[in-house]
């Protein structure tokens, strides 16, 4: 975890950094251009309002003064807007219908020219308007250059005005003017205009981008913490889960160890009040013998269960297979107690090594307790079944039941009906039957004997 390679998580970030930045500065560019555009339009808007107010003064003026003035007339027309044009400096004007048509030109070098259908639209509504013509040429505007020098497509800013036409309180249009300014001085102030917004971004993209760039760090930095943090968490999460797999694994196999240890016990005491009394009595010495062979049997038990833990060896055993395999254990230990025994089964499902092997310890011990409890003469049965897909096993004597006291806590600790019994044994039995999810309880235990049955989960497919 100390050496992982973080090359590939800076690019990451460093491209996530650039991106936002991109995205940040395109936005702040597309404002930019956006107000210049509305600025732009507003100057424009704002110069075409002051002709038209001043045009309309100029009628009044000229009313006032005692001048006739027939508006509906071309004359009377190029009179007030002509008089406009040289005081407001501008390069000439056209008049038009109040259909857009072409009607004269002032001066006479100024060409032909129509209106736009913006223009005109505007113009009915009796609102001035404006606009700039940054790509015109000379042709565009005289009939022949203004100046010395200039030829027909010398390039020529022009800034337009359209006015509409009509006596200062009707609104009637008569007509529509359009003036024609040099607009070099206006794109001058444009580019300004232009120059002041792109510093005032670059500013802005600065400032901000300094400010997303830190808190994008400070918040990668904390990413990058709380990633190192799951991933320790992961990994010890990781290592508790195979921890306890292996506990889960092995706590199975300490069952089986503790069961069978406890199975050693009653001999191994057997034996050691044979050695206690005197060596030259030989009356015990059958007793000791069987004592000495049942612990045999139960190392053997201890040996080949946690050896085929160990080996990790996997096979199938039927309840046939393993009720012969029962037999063959258990049987001497009946026939020594001179009890009859009684196996029988068939059906259910097959189980693997593992679980077959908890399955035999568990009976074993059921039918040894069956066995002592029953005593010489008496019978214990071991049946298996299986129905509806459901295994079980019945371990049974005609023994005289256990106490009372005894059934109340029969799978705890400590609870026995022995005079020298551990009581461990239907405890590990219990602790081994949840290893294997099977369900072990008393089914029947009064004057007649005692039952017990140890069901298997039902395993699906």
């Amino acid at each position: 975890m100390g050496n992982e390679d973080n090359s590939p998580k800076v690019a990451r970030q460093a491209l996530v950094v650039c991106l936002t930045l991109l995205v940040f500065g395109g936005g702040i560019w597309i404002a930019k251009e956006q107000m210049g555009q509305r600025i732009r339009e507003q100057v424009l808007a704002r110069h075409a309002q002051e002709l038209y107010a001043i045009s309309l003064v100029h009628q009044i003026t000229m009313a006032e003064s005692g001048e006739f003035l027939f508006l509906d007339d071309i004359a009377s027309q190029l009179t007030v807007y002509g008089a406009i044009a040289e005081l407001s400096g501008a390069l000439g004007l056209r008049l038009h219908t109040p259909d857009g048509e072409f009607l004269v030109a002032y001066p006479e070098n100024i060409s032909d020219g129509q209106l736009g259908a913006d223009e005109l639209e505007q113009a009915k509504l009796l609102v001035a308007s404006g606009g700039m013509n940054e790509a015109a040429e000379a042709k565009d505007v005289f009939w022949e250059p203004l100046l010395e020098g200039d030829t027909a497509d010398t390039p020529l800013a022009v800034r337009e005005v359209v006015l509409p036409v009509h006596v200062a309180d009707e609104e009637v249009l008569l007509g529509v003017v359009q003036f024609l300014f040099d607009g070099s001085d206006a794109l001058a102030d444009i580019a300004e205009l232009d120059a002041g917004l792109f510093r005032q971004g670059l500013f802005i993209f600065a400032v901000g981008g300094g400010v997303i760039t830190l808190l994008l760090a400070l918040s990668f930095i904390r990413l990058n913490r709380i990633h190192r943090s799951l991933v320790r968490r992961t990994f010890a999460l990781k290592r508790a889960n195979q921890e306890l797999a292996l506990s889960n694994r092995t706590s199975a196999v300490g069952g089986v160890a503790s069961h069978l240890i406890h199975g050693l016990r009653n001999p191994l005491a057997g034996l050691r009040a044979f050695l206690d009394e005197d060596p030259a009595s030989t009356d015990d010495l059958p007793a000791a013998k069987a004592a000495a062979k049942r612990m045999e049997g139960m190392i053997d038990n201890i040996v080949r269960t946690l050896g085929e833990n160990a080996s990790g060896a996997t096979y199938a055993l039927s309840v046939e297979e393993m009720l012969e395999i029962f037999r063959s254990r258990i049987e001497p230990a009946a026939v020594e107690q001179g009890v009859r025994l009684e196996v029988n089964g068939a059906g259910g499902r097959e189980l693997d090594n593992r679980e077959g092997n908890l399955v035999l310890l568990i009976l074993e011990n059921l039918a040894q307790n069956a066995i002592e409890a029953t005593g010489r003469g008496g019978q214990v049965g071991v049946r298996g079944t299986g129905a509806d897909g459901v295994t079980a096993f019945e371990v049974s004597d005609d023994g005289q039941g256990l106490p009372e006291a005894v059934r109340e806590s029969l799978f705890q600790p400590g609870t026995t009906s022995k005079e020298q019994g551990s009581g461990l044994g239907l405890a590990i039995s219990g602790q081994l039957a949840g290893a294997v999810d099977a369900d072990l309880a008393l089914v029947k235990s009064d004057e007649n004997g005692t039952t017990f049955r140890l069901t298997l989960a039902k395993r699906e497919g």
